[in-house]
């Protein structure tokens, strides 16, 4: 029933109560694999094969945030694919079957189209079809051999979520080709402080301008303010209407932009902040400051033990106060996103006296995110100490009375390999048993 390129799209269909259905297009022949080396961008990958991003994340059933490791392989697909920016009305369409099939608001599909609230499709009319999602949400398209249960379970969701989310009546129900809305997690006891206005930096420079991640509480006009843009210009440039509300952690992108700069925050929401133990896989949802702004001594507490020794006869000791409130930074400029931890504390096993035997430092890695990009935001933190390490799954973040930074490119086993040697030292490396993580 849903046609998304006439060379690639194969059609399936059943007659039922006079209504047609139909499954998703497959890769044909001409479609290309490409494997991710290193230093690419979904965004660097889909200009070489001239397709947008969405179309490539689509394709792949990927959602922007997603992990981009090297060695991924990734479908290209031909223009249009995936995107499906262009849909041929059948017969036993509505506006509203067309809108759940591909994830898209009806009303999205009303103004693109410029179709009234009572408009009708005709059969044999083209539409166009909205790039985003409804509320912004990130999508799965369904692929055959797919289950609501291995859906829900892929990306963290309850399954009675995932089906009300997309009106699903029973979990047999799938269509592949079709795309179902991810439902954000769920979150109980959130805790909202008092209302302040906030300036805080959330993009990166990329080519063409910055990409900017929404923080709660911004929308397209603060936005655009803060930048000197004119809204629609950023609004045409991501496919998205003028007045579309914007969510946390959606990425924009703001074109001819020269630089990042702080954008307000109205109201801003303490959000709790999911962590998980690399090693044993164990995790907790922490809300690390309380009403006044200050550390959660609950939080914290459960923080150090979840990050301490992986030796049971050792105790945890409490990390710094100082390196809570960078952790913060971090969960601020990536909202949503788990924090991945690999150590914290750990008891002098050389007899030097490091950042970890003092509670002070942190190795960990922010899921879906760029090593590289997060440890420059570390070095953009003040007095943090900030190791790179290209070639492990980790970044090392210290609290200390002076910033200093350094690259290692050893490999797990190996002994450091420095370029940007650590002032103090370079006994917050790493010992050979933690690389290895």
């Amino acid at each position: 029933m849903f046609s998304i390129h006439k060379l690639t799209f194969i059609i399936f269909t059943a007659v039922v109560f006079g209504h047609m259905t139909l499954a998703s297009p497959v890769c044909s022949a001409e479609n290309k694999n490409y494997t991710v080396k290193q230093g690419d961008t979904p965004l660097g990958i889909a200009r070489r094969f001239g397709i947008s991003a969405d179309e490539l994340y689509r394709f792949n059933t990927m959602a922007p945030g997603d992990p981009f490791p090297v060695g991924l392989n990734l479908k290209i697909p031909q223009k249009n694919q995936a995107a499906r920016s262009e849909y041929v009305v059948k017969s036993g369409d509505s506006v509203a079957s067309v809108a759940d099939f591909y994830g898209v608001a009806q009303d999205d599909v009303r103004r693109l189209n410029n179709m009234g609230k009572r408009g009708e499709l005709k059969v044999g009319q083209t539409i166009q079809i909205p790039r985003r999602l409804r509320g912004g949400a990130k999508g799965h398209v369904i692929r055959p051999g797919d289950t609501i249960a291995g859906i829900a379970q892929k990306h963290n969701v309850k399954v009675r979520n995932l089906m009300a989310a997309n009106k699903l009546k029973d979990s047999t129900s799938l269509r592949p080709g079709r795309t179902l809305v991810i439902p954000e997690e769920d979150s109980t006891g959130k805790y909202v402080p008092k209302k302040t206005n906030k300036l805080i930096k959330s993009g990166s420079k990329v080519p063409g301008g910055v990409q900017h991640t929404v923080q709660p509480g911004q929308t397209l006009w603060i936005i655009a303010r803060a930048y000197h843009v004119p809204k629609e210009k950023i609004a045409a440039r991501n496919n998205i209407e003028v007045d579309a509300p914007l969510n946390a952690g959606e990425n924009i992108l703001i074109p001819g932009a020269r630089q990042v700069v702080p954008v307000r925050v109205r109201g801003y929401v303490v959000q709790p902040i999911e962590f998980v133990r690399v090693h044993n896989n164990e995790s907790i949802s922490l809300r690390l400051m309380n009403k006044t702004g200050r550390v959660s001594p609950y939080a914290r507490r459960k923080l150090s033990e979840l990050s301490g020794p992986r030796q049971k006869e050792y105790r945890s000791r409490i990390l710094h106060s100082r390196l809570i409130h960078m952790i913060q930074r971090v969960a601020e400029r990536y909202p949503g996103k788990t924090i991945e931890i690999v150590s914290g504390y750990r008891p002098g096993e050389t007899g030097q006296e490091s950042m970890h035997t003092q509670a002070r430092a942190m190795d960990f890695r922010v899921r879906g995110v760029p090593n590289r990009e997060l440890y420059e935001f570390c070095t953009g933190l003040p007095n943090a100490g900030c190791g790179y390490y290209p070639n492990s799954v980790f970044i090392h973040m210290d609290a200390r009375n002076r910033s200093a930074t350094w690259t290692d490119y050893s490999r797990p086993g190996e002994k450091a390999i420095y370029e940007n040697p650590n002032a103090d030292g370079t006994s917050d490396a790493l010992g050979e048993s933690d690389k290895q993580q």
